[in-house]
Formats: C-alpha cells, structure tokens, sequence
C-alpha cells in the first residue's frame, strides 16, 4: 500500500482532495503547513507529496531538500497552484517539484498520475 501526503493550509481543499484519493490503494493524510508535514516525514517514508500551493517553495522553507535524502527520487512531489509565470514553474522544477499542475486541477488527471507513481513502486 502507498502513502500519500496532502499539504495545505486550507483545510477544505485539502480535505476534497483527501477524499478524492480515499479509494486508492493508499494512506491518504492531510497536514496543514510545512512545519507538520517535516514533522511527519520524520516518522514516515510517503510515496507521494502534494503541496496545494506554491508559497512553501518561497516561504523559506525547502520542501524537496526536507521531503527526500540527498540523492533520493521519493516522494515524488506535485504543486498544485494558481498559473505562474514560466521562469516560477521553471524554479519550482529546479527546487525539486516533480510535477506541477495549476487550478482548476482535473482530479481525473492527478489521480492517474498519482496511480502511476503507486504502481512504479
């Protein structure tokens, strides 16, 4: 079974999102910031991260270098954010986003996505 982790400061969206993925072969958990998630990812290896929002990458936090050993693939992280600009995508890329994906996010897209990375495992 994978572990998905949902970060988001609204709590709404994370939760309809939570629920978009409940049927999957997977833990699905939800934090509100940046701070629970690193405090999470001591205690558990997740396959998947998705960070609503791109502002933990400006924040001054690094969510990449806190999420996976050095050298590491997994997780694999995915933004799901309003458009940027291409030099913002291009720099979340560079931070270590695996995917990024802006709203209104097809939840049929992102959850085959999110099923492709559980079956690489």
């Amino acid at each position: 079974m994978g572990k998905i982790l949902i970060v988001s400061e609204d709590g709404f969206m994370g939760e309809l999102l939570r629920l978009a993925l409940a049927d999957l072969d997977a833990e699905v958990r939800c934090v509100p910031n940046v701070g629970r998630m690193t405090e999470l990812c001591r205690r558990t290896n997740f396959d998947v991260v998705v960070l609503l929002g791109a502002g933990s990458f400006w924040g001054g936090s690094d969510p990449a270098r806190l999420l996976r050993p050095r050298g590491m693939r997994r997780p694999v992280i995915y933004v799901l954010a309003w458009q940027q600009s291409e030099h913002t995508v291009m720099s979340l890329l560079e931070a270590g986003a695996d995917q990024y994906m802006t709203f209104p996010v097809n939840l049929y897209r992102l959850r085959r996505k999110i099923i492709e990375e559980l079956r690489s495992l």
